[in-house]
Formats: structure tokens, C-alpha cells, sequence
């Protein structure tokens, strides 16, 4: 059982803890609440003619980044809130925890804890911590949890970030309020920074207590979880975006994204590196396909009469370094496309596990699973891929989670 270090004042403070715990500067309103913290890329033309591409809780492992961890959190009332957060982000990390107590507890009159939190911040107050440890040097990664009081934190996080020595410190406060105001936590992200002195103070998360799915994305992004496989992953995909004037956002077969337009099994391999990390890689050819429609169904169609070898121009050098290699392609005529078939030709994937997904106008994988057994006879091939329609990649996040989750799990 993972260590905890939880510091009690008296037991009168646990009974007389509140239900109601937030922005102290909105008293009737934010009380921390009860519950915790494709063808062508998709164009399988009547799916025997091409089918031209046009166009991120899991059960992990949980390690720290550089030695051990602390979760340091101040939790007010009843809901406990930010102990929630606070004690799943603990049960993910597999790090310590340390609940702040003040030695002067907060009036249990929810309105009257108010007035003292606001004095307290226009006074820039330390209040008094309970039996707070003489040394945490051997931490050098410290969540820091707290509720907004008054548009920032409150002070007691003052009082415990100045009652050490926190240079080299990797510091990551975490936060929740029932206004969800994104601009009171960047407040309190200044307050952090000023009296956390000599520390590395990263991006802060904020989120409702009970997104468990928010948290762990929070931890991954930061390296904090890996997922089973590690990170040995690569996600290897072949795509075509169309350019012949199809309308970015309506067209089928590509998708427009934040980052740009992307063709559709490009749009889905990055889903999955969000998901599970590892490194994308994207099979090009020499040649240059067409970029309309009806030439590229026809170039599609040609190659694989003439059982075709398109030459790659873009190469693994470090094929050794991943164990599990996804692959993506969009399919043409009910085949994979003749590019993959070099793919396949210049990489001896014996011993590693392929995992395949496709794009398509609804012809699915159409084979192509069991093709890529024969082609590949010594490495595994997982037979549950995942296959995303044309008319669905846009939309497709959840689906690429669920999925990417079950291969975790399986």
C-alpha cells in the first residue's frame, strides 16, 4: 500500500468540516461540489475500384519523472473535492500525499470562512500549517492542490511553498472550482510562481473533480503515466490528401483540424499518439499522386493491375527501437494500398506486433488484415483494428480511445 503522510490537528476539525468549498469571492454560488474531482481516403468506389484518401481512466503503470513524488493538497470542506483530485492523482503517480491542516481551523459558517479567506488575501497572510514535516528534500516533484479562494489561492499555499527550499523543485499545482474560471487559476498560478522560489513551475491543471479522463491526460502530457506497451510505439501510416478544390471542411475525405488539413488516416494516427504516445511516421512514395479525384481512383487502379512496387522515399533507421508498430492506410480497392505492399517488402517485422487501422467508404478492412498476416508470418498481427469510415474520422476521438484503450487492456 502506498505510503501516505496525512497531518491531523484534532479530530473536531474532521467534524466540522463544510459541504461547501470554492471561489470564496462567490459565496452562494461556488461551493466545491459532492462528486470527486477515406478514401477517396474513404471512397471505396462500389469498393472493388480505388478508394484514393483524400484529405488521447486506463489502468497504468505509474512512475515519476525524475525520483519521488509528493501530492500536497488543502481541501476545505465536506465534499472534499480537492482531495479527490488530490488522491487519484496520488493513485496514479504512485507518489506520497500530504494534506495541509491549519493550525487555526477555518470557521465552520461557510460565509463567515469567506470573510477570513478575503482578509487573509488582501493581508498577503501565512497562515499557520499543523505539523507540517521539517524536510521534504527528498521530493523533487511536488503536486500542489488546492480550491480557489478569492480569485487565487489560498494563502496557506503561500505558507507551505516559502517554508522550504524548493530550487530545482518540478512543481505542478492543480485546481478545481465550481465557476471553472480559467482566469482565477491563472491568478493563482502567479501566486505559485512568486513564492515557490528556485522552482520549475509547469503548466497548472485545472478541471472539474470528477474528470478523471482530463486528469490522466493532464499526467500523461507530463510524463508522468505509460501506458502498458511504454513507449517503443510506432504509428506508421500511408495518406493522400486530395487538392482538387473539394471544400476542407464538407469533403469526405479530409479532415480540417486546428493544426491544419489533414488526409483522413493521418488525422486518425495522430488520435492514436495522443492516446498512447509514441512516434508517427508517414509512408511516402517517390512518385507523386494526383491530387483529383478520378486520376488518383485511376493511378490507384493501374498500380494494383500491375502488381505495382511504388519506391518509398521516406525510411525507419531505428526500426529496433519499437516492439509495437501501428499501421494505418486507407483502402483501395479493397486492398491495401500498393505503397504498403513496398512497406511491407522493405521491413522484416518478425517478432514485434502490427496493429492495423483503416480508412474507408465503407468496404472496411476488406482482407487487408489477413494479407498483412502473409506478408508479415513471424510478427503478430492483431486482428481487432480499428476501422473508421469516411463520413465518421471527423468525429472519431471517442472511438479511437475506446479502441486504443481495449489494446491496453488486451
Amino acid at each position: 500500500m502506498t505510503k501516505k503522510i496525512i497531518v491531523f490537528f484534532m479530530a473536531a476539525l474532521l467534524i466540522f468540516q463544510l459541504a461547501a468549498c470554492g471561489n470564496m469571492g462567490q459565496k452562494t454560488q461556488n461551493a466545491e461540489k459532492q462528486s470527486p474531482p477515406s478514401d477517396a481516403e474513404g471512397m471505396d468506389a462500389s469498393d472493388t475500384e480505388a478508394s484514393a484518401e483524400s484529405a488521447g481512466a486506463t489502468e497504468s503503470e505509474g512512475k515519476v519523472a525524475n525520483g519521488k513524488t509528493l501530492v500536497v493538497y488543502f481541501s476545505w470542506s465536506t465534499s472534499g473535492n480537492t482531495r479527490k483530485m488530490a488522491e487519484y492523482i496520488q493513485e496514479q503517480t504512485g507518489g506520497d500525499i500530504l494534506e495541509l491542516v491549519p493550525a487555526n481551523p477555518y470557521p465552520t459558517d461557510y460565509n463567515e470562512t469567506g470573510d477570513v479567506a478575503k482578509a487573509e488575501r488582501d493581508e498577503n497572510a501565512r497562515p499557520e500549517i499543523a505539523g507540517l514535516p521539517d524536510s521534504i528534500s527528498e521530493y523533487d516533484t511536488i503536486f500542489v492542490g488546492y480550491p480557489i479562494w478569492w480569485h487565487t489561492a489560498p494563502m496557506i499555499i503561500g505558507t507551505f511553498l516559502e517554508n522550504y527550499d524548493l530550487t530545482g523543485v518540478d512543481i505542478y499545482p492543480f485546481s478545481q472550482s465550481a465557476s471553472m474560471d480559467t482566469e482565477q487559476f491563472d491568478n493563482s498560478m502567479d501566486f505559485v510562481r512568486e513564492n515557490a522560489k528556485g522552482a520549475d513551475v509547469h503548466d497548472g491543471l485545472f478541471a472539474e473533480a470528477d474528470d478523471t479522463d482530463g486528469i490522466m491526460d493532464y499526467l500523461t502530457a507530463n510524463g508522468f503515466i505509460q501506458n502498458s506497451m511504454g513507449s517503443n510505439i510506432l504509428i506508421a501510416y500511408f495518406t493522400v490528401p486530395e487538392t482538387d478544390g473539394i471544400d476542407t471542411v464538407a469533403s469526405a475525405s479530409r479532415v480540417a483540424t486546428a493544426d491544419g488539413v489533414m488526409g483522413n488516416t493521418e488525422f486518425i494516427a495522430s488520435e492514436i499518439q495522443k492516446n498512447l504516445g509514441g512516434d508517427l511516421f508517414r509512408i511516402e512514395t517517390v512518385q507523386e499522386y494526383p491530387g483529383t479525384h478520378n486520376a488518383l481512383l485511376e493511378s490507384a487502379y493501374n498500380e494494383k493491375s500491375d502488381n505495382a512496387r511504388p519506391e518509398l522515399s521516406s525510411h525507419i533507421d531505428n526500426l529496433d527501437s519499437y516492439d509495437y508498430i501501428f499501421v494505418g492506410y486507407p483502402n483501395w480497392n479493397a486492398d491495401l494500398p500498393m505503397p504498403l505492399y513496398s512497406f511491407f517488402d522493405e521491413y522484416d517485422f518478425s517478432g514485434k506486433t502490427i496493429i492495423p487501422f483503416v480508412t474507408h467508404g465503407g468496404s472496411g478492412f476488406s482482407g487487408t488484415v489477413q494479407t498483412i498476416q502473409k506478408l508479415e508470418p513471424d510478427a503478430t498481427v492483431i486482428e481487432a483494428g480499428l476501422s473508421v469510415s469516411r463520413n465518421s474520422v471527423s468525429n472519431a476521438q471517442d472511438d479511437v480511445k475506446k479502441w486504443t484503450d481495449s489494446i491496453i487492456k488486451n
